[in-house]
């Protein structure tokens, strides 16, 4: 039943193939998905040919084998949100690298210190520092802060005091730095793929609408000319001119405007200007009311001095006469 289906399935996906490389000789070979999937139909081909020369299985063939479940990852060609995803992994790979290369520098060389301050075969843990190489798999456990409780316990109990602060300075920088900045690369570089993931199917959105609007303003557009030319010689005014086409149209048509007034850009910023002139007139209205009561006040002190300046003329007259 097993050997049935994988050749079932095994025809599917050369009968695709063949398919694929009959439509686009050429461009088949320029696309990497495509490549991909060559690569895994031909690995799946293999255990077939091994069993019909020889009649079994050898164990690499085995193992071979056993890499035909890779026709899952098939599903990446046509999902395009994984293959953004795909992209961005492939791209974060040089920022890895680098991250990765610091981490085991610095995982070397507290493997080294931790050989010589932890590894002694009496006084020493050297099951978990013995030699450099479990050392190295020891600060792994460490900088993944898997059971390194454990690890620890076994220093405190050989009396290793200063086993604490190596233990916590590795971990301070291991894991809440290198670990920590390994992830956030790759999780920025997903962030950015998404972005542009987003952005092109946007893209892709608004040309498929602008082609819309293009031919149903083409469509109405004939359906113009055609009702004009039926229409000349004949007595008819526009408005039965204009009744006649609405009777042509559906309820489904969409109504096509490219005046400037109508598009949303344009609205937006009218509506902005509008609540500037708003502001502005407001401005402009509580300093018209500061001016017009700086000049209330300097009209109402000039009347006052003019009528202090008559009663002391008034005096003076009177002291006169």
């Amino acid at each position: 039943m097993e050997t049935t289906a994988d050749e079932l399935f095994l025809s599917i996906y050369a009968s695709e193939f063949l398919m694929k490389v009959y439509v686009q000789p050429v461009l088949y070979w320029r696309n990497g998905y495509n490549l991909f999937d060559a690569t895994i139909l031909v690995f799946t081909f293999i255990p077939f040919i091994s069993i019909a020369q020889h009649g079994n299985l050898s164990g690499k063939m085995h193992i071979i084998k056993a890499c035909s479940c890779m026709r899952v990852l098939r599903t990446v060609s046509f999902i395009r949100g994984l293959q953004a995803l795909t992209q961005a992994l492939f791209k974060t790979m040089k920022s890895v690298v680098y991250v990765l290369g610091l981490m085991f520098l610095l995982m070397f060389l507290f493997a080294i210190i931790g050989f010589y301050y932890f590894g002694d075969p009496i006084t020493g843990d050297p099951d978990n520092w013995g030699d450099l190489g479990n050392a190295l798999f020891t600060l792994f456990s460490l900088v993944t802060v898997d059971g390194w409780t454990d690890l620890q316990k076994n220093l405190d109990d050989l009396g290793i005091a200063s086993s604490r602060i190596f233990t916590i300075v590795f971990i301070l920088i291991g894991y809440f730095i290198f670990f920590n900045m390994f992830i956030g690369v790759v999780i920025i570089e997903i962030h950015h793929a998404t972005k542009r993931y987003e952005t092109e199917v946007q893209t892709e959105r608004e040309q498929s609408l602008s082609l819309k609007k293009q031919a149903i303003i083409q469509r109405q557009n004939e359906e113009i000319r055609k009702l004009i030319h039926s229409q000349t010689g004949n007595d008819c005014n526009f408005y039965k001119l204009v009744e006649q086409f609405k009777k042509s149209l559906r309820h489904s048509d969409y109504m096509m405007t490219e005046d400037l007034c109508t598009s949303m850009p344009f609205v937006d910023i009218y509506l902005t200007t509008l609540d500037h002139q708003d502001n502005t007139l407001n401005k402009l209205q509580n300093l018209y009311s500061e001016v017009m009561v700086i000049l209330g006040e300097l009209l109402e002190s000039d009347i006052l001095e003019e009528q202090e300046q008559k009663a002391k003329e008034k005096k003076l007259k009177n002291w006169r006469k």
